[in-house]
């Protein structure tokens, strides 16, 4: 058989591979509809683990890596639970919800992700070009607020004058220092809490991804908020609201000064991005990749996470002490205290088991 045929075989092997997956995840949207009539949650994780271990075990008798078997079971699981999720849950109260910013990135895809469940959605956005203000909400069911950090309080204060008293409200904010005292001021006389998407616009679908839910008081504002996104395969987190930006300090403010400090420092070393990847190792490649995607967000919302978090300071003089015991650490002639870090950062690690 020559190289053109071949080619022409896997083709038609691609299709029916593609057709499989097809079929599978309609089996799998079958299911999810079975669920939702029985109100019973999207994912299943002790039935993922043992999908991705069939997938895995195969491995010997296919000739299939493990790793590769593994991955391939994720993205199915992934496809599954987002059409699972995709699919409007019978037994949920429809609601009509204004969107305060809902042609921003955050604001069209969670506008999104709820029309896709049924409900009715109102898009309060100057870029919307419908004439309509903050004013326009006072009749809906749910109203959340998904405008920059720095605008937030005054669109809740807003809200407060406006609003049905039995309305849900809660914004998006990634950090809830400068909305804190609204927030539990309101949450004394109205439904108000705080949600945290811990991922970006661009992300297909909640599943498997964290979204906190902030309790600022109000504990049926909290079980109201949950119950919009309990179905959708993501994982929640009820969170007390005073711990929220401490934990942000690390997850947000960590993770991105040390990529801006990383990508800052190869700017600063002379050598170019394409020269760089031509003797790149694994772990480099790993840490670029990341590197770029924070390198690509906006500076003004990176920067606001960085300076407006009140836990800031604990923050960076941790990371600065870390950062001068390391060098310390490496530039002595005994590693003893090099070890000593590693071996704590695995033990870290392994407290997740």
């Amino acid at each position: 058989m020559d190289l053109e045929l071949l080619r022409q075989e896997i083709r038609r092997t691609d299709m029916e591979i593609i057709d499989l997956i097809s079929r599978r995840t309609d089996l799998a949207e079958q299911i999810g509809r079975i669920k939702k009539e029985n109100g019973s949650p999207i994912r299943n994780v002790a039935v993922e683990k043992k999908v991705i271990e069939r997938y895995t075990d195969a491995s010997a008798s296919s000739g299939v890596s493990e790793e590769t078997l593994s991955q391939i079971a994720k993205a199915l699981i992934k496809e599954a639970v987002d059409r699972e999720a995709s699919i409007p849950g019978a037994y949920h109260v429809k609601n009509d919800i204004a969107v305060i910013g809902g042609s921003g990135k955050m604001g069209k895809w969670i506008s999104d992700l709820l029309k896709a469940d049924g409900h009715t959605i109102t898009d309060i956005d100057p870029r919307a070009g419908n004439g309509l203000s903050v004013e326009d909400a006072k009749n809906a069911d749910v109203v959340i607020v998904s405008v920059p950090i720095d605008a937030t309080d005054g669109v809740l204060r807003q809200l407060d004058g406006i609003c049905r008293p039995d309305a849900l409200i809660f914004d998006l904010t990634s950090l809830k220092t400068p909305v804190s005292d609204t927030l539990k001021d309101m949450a004394k006389r109205r439904k108000v809490t705080s949600m945290h998407p811990m991922f970006g616009p661009s992300a297909s679908s909640i599943y498997n991804r964290n979204l906190i839910v902030c309790d600022c008081g109000c504990k049926k504002a909290v079980d109201e908020a949950v119950s919009l996104f309990d179905d959708k395969g993501g994982n929640l987190r009820i969170m007390d609201l005073d711990k929220h930006d401490e934990y942000m300090s690390y997850v947000l403010g960590l993770s991105h000064a040390v990529n801006i400090a990383f990508f800052t420092v190869l700017q600063r070393s002379g050598i170019s991005f394409e020269d760089m990847c031509t003797v790149a190792s694994t772990t480099f490649r790993k840490n670029m990749g990341t590197n770029e995607s924070v390198a690509m967000e906006d500076p003004k919302l990176y920067y606001d996470i960085q300076h407006m978090n009140c836990h800031r300071d604990a923050m960076w003089n941790t990371f600065s002490d870390a950062v001068e015991d390391l060098k310390k650490a490496s530039l002595e002639d005994d590693n003893t205290d090099f070890i000593r870090m590693m071996d704590a950062g695995r033990e870290y690690f392994s407290s997740r088991d």
